[in-house]
């Protein structure tokens, strides 16, 4: 509160713009149906909140490309990452019927949980793996492509490595919400989708919300994914992993669901008369856990005056334009989610887009609608948005051309079934490299595979044979040999990088 007794007579000031806000819908429709055409974008739903009304809630554009479904205010999207806000608030609730602490160490829900280091095991808590100060590294790629359940990530968690000193560093983690999640469910002996679901979806009457993600795919007015396949924008498959880590990234929803959502944060725990959270652990939610550090160019470009940001629990917390912000990204399979909260405007914006073909546009979209009810002047956010994806893509793709270019004329040094095996990786594996009558194959676990093909001296590439995941996550396999045995491989996927051992092979 303090914050925003700080900021109140520029806020003052600025309501005055705000009160014709409504009357400029019209101009910002207009922008936003210009934005579907430059952009190509099929669909996607808006949502503004302000002084504990829903001043819009609507769609643009088509839930498919190539099909006449269009997007409403009642079409499910992923919400992905917004999810987190959802998990912290069940456990806020816990927090204030006594069943949970925020600084319990979550081996007190979890007896069997072992993380890499046995003070952290002993030491961390609920509090901590909500705002990503564990220091644990993130490791997506572990259940991204190993086809690995939750039970299965919450073990291999001791296997994380340690990159970053405890609380003192945000090192973000959806595993981490996972355990922070299961931790919260297990405080009442149920499981984390039960515990969303009656905890938080029904009591809030969020009627088109899931907590399972699996279960969107079946309701009736639902977003599809998509993304660009070999210089195409087109609809893909849903994911498969995202029950893994569901207490990060599970919810689906509607922007007028997340409205409601909206309107509950901006009232400090208090939705259509009735108090859900108390203030004292929504404030705890708000604040700031943990420092990220920013710098002058960041700052510029999003137009933050505090030096310093941070991650509370389930929410980013910085400021725009020197207003206090509370906001999150949702990036999902083929689907982006952002929504920005300004606590001391009591004014809230969701924007849910259903492709990854439009990288930028969700933020550009919430500064376009926030300066609108703001009452600042007009700047086109996704025209100066739009000017920077050409270079991002030109970049990405000179970078897979390169790697593409390396493949070799001439045969491995070693006969093909010298590769072929398992190999170990206490987080990441088993992988598999098997002969095939095409050349070799790589499998994570029970998960992705990916063609290998050769590009010289000790390098295969990983050709995925899930499109997603060859557009996305092509990467050299690296293998180690002493004479002529193979003895292990190290590789980068994405951000995450490990080495396997080759298992012997049994007498």
């Amino acid at each position: 509160m303090a914050r925003c007794v700080k900021k109140m007579a520029l806020a003052t000031v600025l309501c005055v713009g705000a009160t014709t806000a409504n009357a400029q819908q019209p101009e910002l429709d207009r922008y936003i149906a210009r934005v579907l055409v430059d952009w190509r974008i099929p669909g996607l739903a808006i949502a503004v909140v302000r002084n504990d009304s829903v001043l819009v809630a609507k769609g643009y554009g088509v839930r498919e490309l190539g099909k006449p479904g269009r997007v409403d205010q009642n079409t499910v999207f992923d919400a992905a990452s917004l999810t987190k806000s959802v998990t912290a608030t069940a456990a806020a609730i816990l927090v204030d019927r006594g069943l949970l602490r925020w600084d319990d160490p979550v081996r007190r829900y979890l007896p069997d949980l072992a993380l890499p280091d046995s003070q952290l095991t002993a030491n961390a808590t609920v509090r901590d793996f909500l705002s990503h100060r564990t220091g644990l590294e993130s490791a997506n790629m572990m259940w991204v492509l190993t086809a690995i359940d939750r039970p299965e990530v919450l073990r291999r968690v001791r296997y994380l490595r340690v990159v970053a000193p405890f609380r003192q560093t945000m090192t973000y983690n959806n595993v981490g919400y996972a355990v922070a999640g299961d931790a919260a469910a297990a405080a009442v002996q149920t499981t984390f989708e039960d515990l969303l679901s009656s905890l938080v979806i029904r009591r809030l009457r969020l009627t088109s919300t899931t907590a399972t993600y699996e279960h969107a795919a079946h309701m009736p007015n639902v977003a599809s994914p998509h993304a660009t396949i070999a210089g195409r924008q087109q609809p893909i498959r849903r994911e498969t992993q995202r029950h893994s880590t569901a207490a990060a990234g599970a919810v689906q929803s509607t922007v007028s669901d997340l409205a409601r959502w909206m309107r509950l944060h901006l009232n400090n725990g208090v939705l259509d008369g009735t108090r859900y959270v108390s203030d004292s652990t929504m404030r705890d939610m708000h604040a700031m856990q943990v420092v990220i550090p920013t710098t002058p160019a960041m700052r510029a470009a999003r137009l933050v005056q505090d030096s310093v940001a941070g991650y509370g629990m389930g929410w980013q917390v910085m400021d725009y334009r020197g207003h206090p912000l509370l906001w999150h990204s949702g990036n999902g399979d083929g689907q982006i989610a952002y929504m920005a909260l300004l606590p001391c405007d009591r004014l809230g914006v969701v924007v849910l887009v259903n492709t990854w073909s439009a990288p930028l546009v969700h933020g550009a979209l919430a500064n376009r609608i926030l300066d609108t009810y703001l009452g600042y002047e007009p700047r086109d956010w996704a025209g100066e948005a739009f000017a920077r994806v050409p270079g991002m893509i030109s970049a990405r793709d000179s970078v897979q051309r390169a790697m593409e270019a390396m493949k070799s004329a001439t045969p491995p040094p070693l006969p093909l079934v010298r590769y072929t095996g398992r190999y170990d990786n206490a987080l990441f594996g088993p992988i598999w490299v098997r002969a095939e009558s095409s050349g070799l194959t790589l499998q994570m676990g029970d998960g992705q595979i990916a063609d290998l093909e050769f590009h010289g001296g000790d390098a295969f590439y990983t050709r995925w044979r899930d499109p997603l995941f060859r557009e996305n996550f092509g990467t050299h396999v690296n293998f180690t040999a002493v004479g002529d045995s193979v003895t292990g491989f190290s590789v980068r996927i994405n951000r995450d990088e490990f080495t396997a051992t080759k298992a012997p092979i049994p007498l």
